[in-house]
C-alpha cells in the first residue's frame, strides 16, 4: 500500500481547525507505520537477520502502532462520537473492534517472534511477518474510509 492512497486531500475548508489537527495528525500516522513496514519488508528481502536494526525497526513500527490506535481510540473516535447517527456509531464501534482484534494478533507476533527466535527461524518469522502486514495495511485503510471521510465532513 502506497502511504499516498490515503492522503488527506483538502477539499474547501474543514470547518473546526480541531478536525483539521486530527486529519494532519491522523495522516502522519499512517506515514510513520507504512515507513515502518517498508523498514521491516526491506529486512525480510536479506537472506539472513540484521538482529540490531531489525529489532529497533520493529520496536519503532509497535510505538508507531500504538500511538496511532490511541490517537484513534482516545481522540478521534470521541470527537466523532458527539454527532454522530446509528450508522456512524456502528462503523466506529465496528472500528474500535478491528483495531483492538488487530492489537491481539500484534502483541501475539510480537511475543512469539523474539530476537532469539527469529535469529532461529528466520524465513519463519518473515513468512509469520507477511501474514502480519495485510492487516496492518486493511485497518489503515479501513481508518481512511471511515475516519478520514466523516472528519472532512465535520
Amino acid at each position: 500500500m502506497n502511504a499516498s492512497k490515503c492522503s488527506i486531500v483538502r477539499q474547501g475548508r474543514v470547518s473546526d481547525m480541531k478536525q483539521e489537527a486530527m486529519l494532519n495528525r491522523l495522516e502522519e500516522h499512517h506515514r510513520t507505520i507504512m515507513a515502518g513496514l517498508a523498514k521491516i519488508r526491506d529486512h525480510c528481502s536479506a537472506s539472513a537477520p540484521n538482529s540490531r536494526e531489525l529489532a529497533e525497526a520493529r520496536e519503532q513500527l509497535t510505538a508507531a502502532s500504538v500511538a496511532r490506535s490511541r490517537f484513534v481510540s482516545e481522540q478521534v473516535v470521541p470527537s466523532l462520537l458527539t454527532d454522530a447517527d446509528e450508522a456512524l456509531r456502528t462503523e466506529l464501534s465496528e472500528l474500535l473492534f478491528a483495531t483492538a482484534a488487530k492489537r491481539m494478533l500484534s502483541n501475539a507476533h510480537i511475543k512469539t517472534w523474539t530476537t532469539p527466535s527469529i535469529e532461529a527461524d528466520w524465513s519463519g518469522y518473515c513468512d509469520a511477518a507477511r501474514g502480519i502486514w495485510p492487516m496492518m495495511e486493511d485497518l489503515i485503510d479501513r481508518e481512511c474510509r471511515v475516519l478520514v471521510a466523516r472528519l472532512r465532513q465535520q
